[in-house]
């Protein structure tokens, strides 16, 4: 018998610049997943966290000046980022998402011991 993943697509909205203008006109303060990313010299974007939960209220979370992360807190302070977002609304599904962005981005702001420890699935990152 194949061993087949479970497959996950999701309706990425974004990129937008990351800003608590932008958080407030097109994030919905409903469950999903989120990707943040910086843009390098030439335009291109590199994934430095990845997250999951209310997305409204995580991502004015590490806009504030109390982040706790303080890779997140350096990247948002020093560079452009941007941040792109998938509504999920199965927690099943956030943490697979969640999982998957992250072995596929691997982001230097997750502690790789937070993630989720679930079955992986197929998505589009």
């Amino acid at each position: 018998m194949l061993n087949t993943k479970r497959k996950l697509s999701l309706d990425w909205k974004g990129y937008y610049r990351y800003n608590v203008q932008n958080v407030a006109r097109f994030v919905p303060a409903q469950a999903g997943v989120y990707v943040l990313a910086v843009q390098l010299q030439g335009g291109s974007r590199r994934v430095f966290y990845v997250g999951q939960g209310d997305l409204r209220e995580r991502m004015y979370a590490h806009l504030q000046s109390t982040e706790p992360n303080s890779c997140i807190k350096e990247y948002v302070g020093r560079y452009i980022c941007w941040f792109k977002f998938a509504l999920l609304s199965r927690h099943e599904d956030r943490d697979a998402a969640e999982r998957a962005l992250y072995l596929y981005y691997r982001p230097v702001c997750n502690d790789p011991n937070a993630i989720p420890n679930v079955s992986v699935v197929d998505l589009n990152p």
